[in-house]
Order: C-alpha cells, then sequence, then structure tokens
C-alpha cells in the first residue's frame, strides 16, 4: 500500500510541475498560429489594396484627362456665352447693322445658342463621372480603412530631430488626430499607409511661412547620400491622393494637416493659423475650379511646444526654407488603450 501511495504521489507532483509546461507549449503554438494567420490577413489586405490602387489609378489618369477636356469645353463655352452676348446686344440696340445684317446676327446667335447647348450637356456629364469617381475612391478607402485600423480616433506619434550642433539627440514630439473617416475616408487612409509602410521616416520639415511649416520627402543633417525619398514614395503608389477630397466639417483651422499641392501629397503642411480661407474652397483662386480646396485631414493634439519650435526655426535669407532641416525621426500609429469603464 506504501509503495502505491508513494507512486501516486510521484504522479501528483510531476502533474504539478509538468501540467504548466505543457500549458505553456500549447499557448506557444496557438500564439504562433494567430500570428501567421494575422501575418497572412495583413499581407492579403495589401495585396488587395495595393490591386485596387492600381485600378483606381489608371482609372484616375482617364478621369484627369476628361478634367482636361472639361476645362477646355468651360473656356470654349465662356467664349461662346460672350460671343452670344455681345450679338444679341448688337441685334437689341440696331446699330450699325442693315436688315440683312440682323438676321445673319440672329442666326449666329441661335447656332452659337445650340453650341452652348451641346458644351453644357459635355460639362453636366465630366462633371458627374468626376463626381462617381471620388465617391467610389472614398467608399473603397473607407472599407478598407476600418478593415486595417478600425474605426478610430487614429492617432500618430511623429518624432522629430533638431540639427541644433549640441552633440546630442536633440529630439521633439508631438501627436496628431486624423480626421473622422466618415468625413475624410481617402486621406487619412492615405496618410494611415503612408506612416505605416514608414515613407516619412528621414524625411524632414523644410519650409516655414507665417502661416505653415511644412514636410516632405527632403534630406536632412541625419540623411544618407541621395537617400532618393521622393522616389521611395512613387515606388510605393503613394505619392499623391487620387482627388482635392474636403469637408467643411473638418476645416483649415490653426494646428490641422493638409496635402500640399494638386492633388495633394507627398508634402504635408501644419497650419499655424486658421488657413479655411485661403487653403479652403476656391482659396487658391483657381478658374477651372472654384470650389477645390486642399484635403485637410489630421490635427495636432499633444506637442505643441514643439510644433512652435519648427515654425520658429531660422530661415534662409529671402526665402522660406529652413536653414536646417528638421529631420522626421520616424512616425508611427499609436494603438490605441482600451478602458475598462466598470473600474470607474
Amino acid at each position: 500500500m506504501f509503495p502505491f501511495g508513494l507512486l501516486m504521489m510521484l504522479v501528483l507532483v510531476a502533474g504539478y510541475f509538468l501540467l504548466p509546461q505543457y500549458e505553456q507549449k500549447i499557448l506557444d503554438k496557438h500564439s504562433i498560429e494567430q500570428d501567421r494567420i494575422l501575418r497572412e490577413q495583413e499581407i492579403d489586405l495589401s495585396i488587395r489594396y495595393d490591386s485596387k490602387i492600381a485600378e483606381l489609378k489608371k482609372e484616375n489618369a482617364e478621369l484627369h484627362k476628361r478634367i482636361v477636356n472639361e476645362k477646355e469645353l468651360k473656356i470654349l463655352n465662356q467664349q461662346l456665352i460672350d460671343e452670344k452676348k455681345r450679338l444679341e446686344f448688337k441685334i437689341k440696340d440696331g446699330k450699325g447693322l442693315h436688315k440683312d445684317n440682323g438676321i445673319h446676327a440672329k442666326q449666329l446667335a441661335q447656332k452659337y445658342e445650340k453650341e452652348i447647348e451641346k458644351l453644357n450637356e459635355s460639362n453636366g456629364y465630366l462633371t458627374t463621372y468626376r463626381k462617381k469617381m471620388q465617391e467610389n475612391v472614398q467608399l473603397m478607402s473607407k472599407v478598407d480603412l476600418i478593415e486595417k485600423y478600425g474605426h478610430g480616433p487614429h492617432l500618430i506619434e511623429i518624432v522629430v530631430q533638431f540639427d541644433s550642433h549640441k552633440g546630442i539627440n536633440d529630439q521633439g514630439v508631438f501627436t496628431i488626430r486624423m480626421a473622422p473617416s466618415e468625413e475624410m475616408p481617402h486621406s487619412v487612409y492615405w496618410f494611415l499607409e503612408q506612416v505605416q509602410r514608414k515613407l516619412y521616416d528621414g524625411c524632414s520639415f523644410h519650409y516655414s511661412a507665417d502661416h505653415v511649416i511644412q514636410a516632405g520627402p527632403a534630406p536632412n543633417f541625419l540623411s544618407s547620400p541621395n537617400p532618393q525619398l521622393n522616389k521611395r514614395f512613387k515606388d510605393a503608389g503613394f505619392h499623391s491622393i487620387l482627388f482635392q477630397e474636403y469637408s467643411e466639417k473638418f476645416p483649415h483651422e490653426k494646428f490641422t494637416l493638409g496635402y500640399a499641392g494638386r492633388p495633394g501629397g507627398p508634402d504635408f503642411y501644419i497650419s499655424m493659423k486658421n488657413n479655411t480661407k485661403i487653403h479652403g474652397p476656391g482659396g487658391q483662386g483657381s478658374y477651372e475650379d472654384r470650389v477645390e480646396a486642399d484635403a485637410c485631414f489630421a490635427k495636432v493634439v499633444n506637442g505643441f511646444d514643439v510644433v512652435e519650435r519648427i515654425h520658429t526655426s531660422p530661415v534662409k535669407k529671402g526665402d522660406h526654407a529652413l536653414e536646417a532641416n528638421v529631420a522626421i525621426v520616424s512616425m508611427k500609429i499609436k494603438v490605441k488603450k482600451v478602458v475598462n469603464n466598470n473600474n470607474k
């Protein structure tokens, strides 16, 4: 009886020590399998999105061709309208026109009127086509944004380094919060992808004016020779957004981020004052579309002193270029912490 009891005791002791190890192996195996599944899902998402982006870029190229034609049509349209008004005025006034000339002028006016109607139809079609394209881009961006990055809010931590010549790492950190996905799905998704792919790491804040500071693929004092930063964006397919997305619910207020250029990117700027008037709808005074605006997609929420320091950094004489570009060391998407409200 005693040997049996001793045997049982040994079995229990062995189980006490070996069971946790066995459970840990099971957990490790499960964790590895989970990591594999997550990696496969991430790769699948990237492939799907890259494929969609390729299709969209192709459609976008066609869209730009149509938009160029639309601009030409608008100019011709305006010329015809002006000529029609001139002729109608002459007909009404009757000065300098014989009877035959008056009849001819009426015929010309009617001809121009028909041509204007046709041009208006063409303009209407192109406008509808462009709007539909933009809506499709927004829908696809929103679906992929939520699927890959969640509903938000999406926060990004930006680490910069100043060339202070102090012999130390003179760094600063500020945080931005992306615009709601319901308002700016394409621009928000685009920027998150640029950050996730580390395209801005190694770039610089290189420009400071009264109203903005601007960053983009410009080298800095930490850069290696010929860094080819611009090529990095082009090779990744994220050089510029596909269209100028804008929402009046997220205007260019102080400390907001907007894409520079048309349609915008990869350079972006931080507004150092309310720029809604000059960067909002019609702010650039373009003839072709007076309702266009720079995409405004994020806002600084922390580290304002760092942003102000960049803004007050010395610039070159007679220029707004910084004397020493401020290096972007890294941009990282911050994982949202889950708060347990039951403990409150």
